[in-house]
């Protein structure tokens, strides 16, 4: 059976992690600005695709230059890989650590190149590098991301950490200290073989990634009210008629209410609209303070917004409007004119179908308790 030609592996995984360069730097123009990493990411598979044609060199170039620059540009893959990650998920970046590491690892494989040359130690501390950077990698990535992508990543990375432990190990018992790097056996063909293609599995994770950060975001941007950041009024509705079902099949009863900021107009013809929007993005923070974790606030229109508080019966739900109410009506600024709130509540009663009956109640509670004389709370 014909063995694999090493150096030629070698040459055509570089031209792929090019090719994969340019899809990253690609994502990188399509995407926001505020999505980090990209770069690094696609700076990453150069250092390889460079790697492999420095080691392509072995027997062409002084030994000592391959060692080291082929070894340093791997190192400097994976850490661009792992400062990437960093970068994406927000987290401190660790490079000048990592730096030394990469460093003090090149240090040694030019000693025990130059100095007391040996194969296998050099395989060994490569590989003990290269997989405790893989491993913290994997470990960003499970800790930090979320959905198909991270996973598969870390599958990928935890994969890449096994075959550079393995082939660490085996050099010990299969080399000499005078082996070459392509020396067409079993192993040296699956460990180059492995190794260089899982770069090309790391990039495709890195892209779902990406992608399902970018569609995780669209999804919230389509349920988020632009200005002040709440559920908007589709969100909502979706929420509530998730919650009627819920009761419908025996779950606890539900209630909402429906607020309106007292004299919005005023406040906009007196100040200007810009003033408005202030008061509006202040009374979203007020409320949110005097809401439980589990209540859901919305924006239904103008000044106009609602609270779903799920498996709330309606005294539960009168004492959350009430603090709601006082927590409003005790704001205060300096920047922007204060205001107060009128409250609508409702509970889902017995033969009720849709959510509609709900929000009607509530609705002609609010606008009963701006009849009463507003910043108060009245009951559908």
């Amino acid at each position: 059976m014909p063995s694999l030609d090493l150096r030629s592996l070698s040459i055509m995984t570089g031209m792929i992690d090019m090719a994969l360069c340019v899809i990253l730097l690609a994502f990188r123009h399509a995407y926001p600005r505020s999505i980090k990493g990209l770069l690094p990411w696609a700076m990453a598979p150069v250092m390889s695709a460079l790697a492999a044609l420095v080691f392509a060199m072995d027997g062409r170039w002084p030994a000592l230059s391959v060692v080291l620059g082929g070894n340093g540009l791997m190192l400097a893959g994976a850490g661009l890989y792992y400062v990437g990650s960093q970068r994406f998920f927000g987290v401190p970046v660790t490079w000048p650590r990592w730096l030394a590491v990469g460093l003090a690892c090149l240090a040694s494989l030019g000693w025990y190149q130059a100095i007391l040359p040996d194969y296998r130690i050099r395989v060994v501390l490569l590989a003990c590098t290269l997989a405790a950077v893989c491993l913290a990698h994997a470990r960003l990535m499970w800790r930090h991301g979320k959905g198909f992508g991270p996973r598969f990543t870390v599958a990928i990375l935890l994969l890449q950490v096994l075959i550079l432990l393995l082939r660490a190990v085996t050099t010990v018992f299969l080399d000499a200290p005078d082996s070459a790097r392509f020396v067409g056996d079993v192993i040296q063909t699956t460990y180059i073989g492995a190794f260089s293609f899982s770069t090309l599995f790391i990039c495709i994770g890195l892209l779902l990634t990406v992608s399902e950060h970018m569609r995780e975001q669209f999804e919230q941007l389509s349920q988020r009210d632009d200005l002040t950041g709440v559920l908007n009024r589709r969100a909502v509705l979706l929420a509530g008629d998730r919650e009627l079902q819920q009761w419908r099949n025996g779950g606890r009863a539900f209630s909402l209410l429906i607020m309106d900021i007292d004299h919005f107009k005023r406040i906009n013809d007196q100040y200007g609209h810009l003033v408005g929007d202030r008061v509006l993005v202040h009374f979203v923070e007020t409320v949110r303070q005097a809401l439980r974790h589990t209540d859901q606030l919305g924006r239904f229109g103008g000044e106009e917004f609602v609270v779903l508080m799920p498996q709330t019966d309606r005294p539960a739900a009168l004492a959350t409007a009430e603090r709601v109410r006082q927590a409003v009506a005790n704001q205060a600024s300096e920047d922007w004119p204060t205001c107060t709130a009128s409250v609508g509540l409702a509970s889902v009663e017995a033969g009720e179908t849709t959510l509609d009956g709900v929000l009607s109640r509530a609705d002609a509670a609010l606008y009963r308790a701006k009849a009463d004389g507003r910043d108060r709370v009245a009951v559908g």
